[in-house]
């Protein structure tokens, strides 16, 4: 933040004595015309002075209005190239997953995950073989294995209990309705609301999707990793010391909704600059969704996901602007609006 005011003082500084400069001229010659009416005419008329003020008033605002959207263009830019990302590219931040740690063959290699942000709104994307409506199985809870949730931690706290999901900084983003949460897939029970959650309860399913019963499951059968382990949690060991080598947490059981989300396809993304190719981690199945971030308490996240039977996920770390940030390019935008009406 600290960053992002000094520049757009520096640009409010340029924009106004540009446009103060001549302002200054305009007051003292409109003084100097105003005087000498009044005394050859002996009137004095409060009018033209409050025409004077009005036009002043119109000339800061225009003065203003293009230093207060550079100055909301630049907190965002600072934002989102903030030192908690892992690899930014074209906006873009991106955490890359080993291509070799999906247990099951390709259906269940994940490559990617990349968040980016336009404005206040969020946009994540996955890369992988998993789709959403995910790999069929007979023997699966629900006829099938699917991507779990993803989590969004804020809190300064791992995730290795089912407690710490509760906490109000830990957010659940339910983006694939073919998958066992909210109570999905129980008898007579059909529930295919995605969306942003809060206020989370989870649940261990995965032997119920024909998985490992803990992490330490996983990495007993050869899928541990020294490096790209899980994206931005990259050795075995950032894993295990954020999830603990237990129970995973697939699966959101309840919680309160927050916001939708908008489901988007592999071209929507691409056409907000998109590249998993870049990194070689383009996946059979390219996915994402779109969310509001004024839902979000802002600052600095853990973003993860794995699939219901955890033979994959991935981990990224993000930053989602504070509410100040987004508030400045909300006035940056209307300012610009009221200078070009004007």
């Amino acid at each position: 933040m600290c960053v992002a005011s000094s520049v757009g003082t520096a640009m409010i500084s340029g924009h106004c004595l540009a446009c103060l400069c001549p302002l200054k001229r305009g007051l003292k010659n409109h003084h100097s015309v105003t005087s000498e009416r009044n005394r050859t005419m002996n009137i004095s008329s409060r009018k033209p002075e409050a025409c004077s003020r009005s036009t002043v008033a119109g000339r800061i605002r225009r003065c203003l209005a293009p230093a207060l959207l550079v100055a909301g263009f630049a907190a965002l830019a600072v934002s989102a190239s903030d030192a908690s990302a892992g690899t930014v590219y074209q906006d873009w931040n991106y955490a890359i997953d080993s291509f070799t740690d999906g247990s099951g063959g390709a259906s269940y290699e994940e490559r990617g995950l990349a968040f980016r942000k336009i404005g206040s709104t969020g946009y994540f994307a996955i890369s992988g073989g998993m789709p959403l409506a995910g790999v069929t199985n007979a023997g699966a809870r629900n006829g099938s294995i699917a991507p779990g949730d993803l989590y969004l931690n804020f809190s300064s706290h791992n995730l290795d209990t089912p407690g710490e999901f509760n906490d109000p900084r830990v957010f659940g983003i339910r983006f694939a309705s073919a998958n066992d949460s909210l109570g999905n897939g129980t008898p007579g029970v059909s529930n295919t609301t995605l969306g942003l959650f809060k206020n989370l309860s989870v649940v261990n399913l995965t032997l119920a999707n024909q998985g490992y019963a803990s992490l330490q499951a996983y990495y007993d059968a050869g899928f541990g990793r020294p490096t790209g382990s899980m994206g931005d949690l990259s050795s075995t060991t950032d894993v295990t010391n954020y999830f603990g080598n237990r129970d995973i947490y697939a699966n959101i059981a309840s919680g309160a909704l927050v916001s939708a989300i908008s489901s988007l396809n592999k071209i929507q993304l691409e056409n907000l600059g998109l590249d998993f190719a870049h990194f070689g981690a383009v996946g059979p199945q390219i996915f994402g969704f779109s969310f509001d971030l004024a839902a979000l308490p802002g600052g600095k996240f853990t973003a993860h996901f794995f699939e219901e039977c955890i033979n994959d996920g991935i981990a990224l770390y993000g930053t989602v602007p504070e509410p100040g940030t987004l508030a400045l390019f909300g006035l940056a935008l209307a300012g610009f609006t009221l200078r070009r009406r004007r």
